[in-house]
């Protein structure tokens, strides 16, 4: 299943796909450095008076957070029965990710299917898995508020953060089997082949807390962003803003990264006031640019170096809507 098919193998061998695929890398690391420019006129003066110190570890948070997300979506492959080496699957994020910063919201997904595909992995597997991923980190981003929102209220925040505890049973329900399922028989309308069933219930929620890991650090690199310029701030509210505004930005798909939503979502949420909350969530945004960058420059750096992928060994035992939604594995 997860093997290319012969037809599929063969559009991906043309060479003006190849050339395809390599314009739209280049295009979108050109964006990704525009980008960095673009946020530069915003966080130039800030980085001035900053504790660089601090910032540098605020980067390292927001690599290592990046990192999580890709052993999120790794993980996701492995419950759709793909088994491949973390270092190749972390290629494959960072390599696609980097499309996100091109219009449209697809691009992301479209370049880790392709970039899979190539070695081997089936489109509507890596689809599916990068699909149902991308749900199960906003059901991580939900859980990581669940437990900031009661600390952001207690520490003289909003009174309705409290209820962000709520996220906690709502994502448990959104990740059972048959809600999955009934999005994968959604995707399944518009990709056509053989339908993909639902990864057990347990595995969905390995899923979702690797991806609750990095949202904590998303959550943690905001706060030292915020001590780094100096402002005053509570770290529950800060850390609640953040990872709000980052699963707000995952969600408004047509908005390349998210850029301006995330902004916006987070100096109304983070109690900093509209200056200081622009100029964290702006910094926050540069470094997570530096990362995305960094991470597709050294994803193509370790494809191209690997050569040809090893022969495939997955074994997608519930790849089929009629086969155990269960084998008994972690």
């Amino acid at each position: 299943m997860t093997g290319a098919s012969s037809g599929e193998g063969g559009v991906a061998g043309r060479p003006w796909v190849r050339v395809a695929g390599r314009l739209v890398a280049v295009a979108a690391v050109a964006l990704c450095v525009w980008a960095l420019v673009q946020q530069w006129d915003e966080v130039g003066p800030a980085l001035r008076s900053a504790d660089l110190r601090l910032v540098l570890v605020a980067l390292v948070l927001a690599a290592a957070a990046s990192l999580l997300l890709a052993l999120t979506w790794w993980r996701t492959l492995v419950a759709f029965g793909v088994r491949r080496g973390f270092a190749d699957v972390a290629a494959w994020y960072f390599g696609g990710e980097i499309g996100k910063y091109l219009p449209g919201g697809v691009w992301s997904v479209l370049g880790r299917g392709e970039l899979s595909h190539r070695d081997g992995v089936d489109r509507r597997t890596s689809w599916a898995a990068t699909v149902v991923g991308l749900g199960a980190t906003v059901v991580g981003g939900a859980w990581c508020c669940a437990v900031l929102g009661p600390a952001a209220a207690a520490a003289g925040g909003p009174a309705w953060a409290a209820w962000l505890a709520l996220g906690l049973p709502v994502g448990l329900v959104l990740l059972h089997p048959r809600v999955v399922g009934a999005g994968l028989r959604a995707l399944h309308v518009v990709v056509r082949g053989e339908r993909l069933g639902a990864p057990p219930w347990r595995r969905m929620v390995v899923v979702a807390l690797v991806s609750l890991g990095s949202w904590l650090l998303v959550a943690l690199a905001a706060v030292v962003v915020t001590d780094a310029l100096g402002y005053d701030r509570s770290a529950p509210a800060v850390g609640v803003a953040s990872v709000a505004a980052w699963t707000v930005g995952l969600l408004a798909v047509p908005v390349p990264a998210g850029a301006g939503v995330r902004e916006l979502v987070f100096a109304a949420l983070s109690g900093l006031g509209a200056g200081a909350g622009v100029a964290v969530a702006a910094l926050s945004r540069l470094l997570y640019v530096v990362v995305d960058a960094l991470g597709a420059l050294a994803a193509f750096a370790y494809l191209r170096a690997r050569g040809p992928a090893p022969a495939p060994a997955d074994t997608p035992r519930h790849a089929r809507t009629d086969a155990p939604t269960d084998d008994g594995a972690p």
